[in-house]
């Protein structure tokens, strides 16, 4: 059960916490507190601890790890954030080169960070490592590909597929463009909790969150659409990655150190907007 530390010496009771306690259980008073039957309804979201001004208090559970510097600090101006985004870019050509498992951790460190739906976190991660075992599933992605065209009707336009196929049989990569590492984002489907309505979000809110995060380290990312069509409508792979039961793959990144780098940002298209 989650517990709420408050350091009474450094508490001001202003009452920030309370008034912005998501589940509206931190009762004010000469320290906030919150009762034992309310504590079951915590979702340890940690917006009480992160809007102290003072510090003051802490979500105190063994489930919960924080971070070694627990200070926001300053996250940059429009400028900067909006270079960064608008410069991001899908890499498709990786060097031969694998990431360290402590960058890894590093990542995934920030990663989990990412929001979800009643902050369930209900996401897990598959990092595929092993760069022979990252091929393996580019094959396995193009038997099922075969199999999709070999069952196809008459009428359905497979020459997307055929090219796939046509180049992994000339020895070009199209599918994970050999990248040395694959993250697999899943999550346990459990139809009788409402909540589990939410985690195919929740899975591409952490997806972009690595995408996102894999620049600072260095590291370059693209979305593996493929292997994921593949990843839910081909048993041999789940058989593979040892999914467990009652979980369902949620989305697919390749990952790896790019070998060419960007230096300008491209256009787009107009946002569309519906004003109301």
């Amino acid at each position: 059960m989650v517990k709420l530390a408050v350091d009474s010496e450094k508490c001001v009771k202003c009452g920030t916490c309370s008034d912005i306690c998501v589940a509206g259980i931190i009762e004010p008073g000469d320290v906030p507190h919150v009762s034992k039957e309310n504590a079951l309804v915590c979702m340890r979201c940690g917006q009480c601890e992160a809007v102290c001004p003072q510090g003051a208090l802490e979500l105190v559970d063994p489930s919960l790890e924080g971070t070694m510097d627990n200070k926001i600090g300053d996250i940059g101006s429009s400028k900067q954030i909006g270079n960064y985004l608008r410069g991001r870019r899908s890499v498709r050509h990786y060097k031969n080169e694998t990431v360290d498992r402590e960058v890894w951790e590093k990542v995934m460190g920030i990663v989990r960070y990412a929001p979800s739906a009643g902050n369930g976190q209900p996401v897990k991660w598959m990092i595929v490592h092993d760069p022979v075992k990252v091929k393996k599933l580019a094959g396995m992605t193009i038997d099922w590909i075969k199999n999709v065209i070999s069952e196809a009707p008459p009428e359905q336009d497979v020459t997307g597929f055929n090219l796939l196929v046509e180049s992994w049989e000339n020895g070009t990569d199209l599918v994970l463009r050999g990248a040395p590492h694959v993250a697999i984002a899943y999550a346990e489907q459990d139809e009788t909790n409402p909540m589990s309505q939410f985690v195919s979000v929740d899975g591409v809110i952490a997806l972009t969150h690595l995408d996102l995060a894999l620049p600072s380290f260095g590291l370059g990312s693209c979305w593996a659409g493929g292997l994921f069509m593949a990843l839910n409508q081909w048993p041999p792979l789940a058989e593979e990655l040892k999914l467990p039961e009652g979980h369902t793959f949620i989305g697919a990144m390749m990952v790896g150190y790019p070998q060419y780098h960007y230096h300008n940002i491209p256009k787009r298209n107009k946002a569309v907007i519906d004003w109301k």
